[in-house]
């Protein structure tokens, strides 16, 4: 699989496990950043397919991040996700799909491989 994908969480453990996850499943290309920051910095110098994004970052909050990313790259996957029931918040920022981030470990492969919206 070519598709490039970034990851973005302040955690370094949920960073760590959902990149061996998507590398495990044949994604190549898997990419990690710290916050919302550093995200904007990484898409200034390589373009991403799909994105995985957290709410909670202390930079800035995902939908923030969710709303430059559509602006900057329309055609690309944004998936939200939070500890939080922060569906609405992500779809109205332009996310294509949102996880619970209990169900993100288990769910995240199948959601990127389908492209289908889940809210």
């Amino acid at each position: 699989m070519t598709e490039s994908i970034l990851v973005v969480d302040d955690n370094q453990t949920t960073r760590d496990i959902l990149r061996t996850i998507l590398l495990s499943a044949g994604y190549k290309a898997v990419d990690t950043s710290e916050d919302g920051t550093a995200a904007i910095d990484a898409v200034k110098t390589k373009r991403y397919d799909t994105f995985i994004v957290d709410y909670r970052m202390p930079s800035m909050k995902g939908d923030e991040l969710t709303r430059i990313l559509r602006k900057n790259q329309p055609d690309a996957f944004i998936i939200g996700y939070s500890i939080e029931a922060k569906e609405e918040t992500f779809r109205s920022a332009g996310a294509n799909a949102f996880l619970v981030k209990d169900d993100l470990m288990q769910r995240i492969v199948p959601l990127i491989q389908g492209r289908f919206q889940i809210f």
